[in-house]
């Protein structure tokens, strides 16, 4: 995260930790736009429901146990869309 975050000059927030999830679920839609959440694998499910986006069509009910996807998740006109990226 560190080296992307120096690479787009944006600051990189620390203060949430596994457990609080509706408190980042709350902050993110605030903070300007795109925000990119990197978190813990079993904590994914949590954050997904405390966003509002855990009803979104094709979103999986756990994270699969890999470590090179993005999840991205994209709210237009209070409606989430999902897609999964390589």
């Amino acid at each position: 995260m560190a080296a992307l975050a120096t690479a787009l000059r944006t600051p990189v927030r620390a203060e949430f930790a596994v457990g609080a999830e509706a408190a980042l679920a709350h902050a993110a839609p605030a903070a300007p736009m795109p925000v990119l959440v990197c978190w813990e694998h079993s904590g994914i499910p949590r954050l997904i429901q405390a966003l509002g986006a855990d009803q979104v069509p094709g979103t999986p009910a756990t994270w699969p146990d890999r470590h090179d996807l993005v999840w991205m998740f994209t709210r237009r006109q209070g409606r989430w869309s999902f897609r999964e990226l390589p």
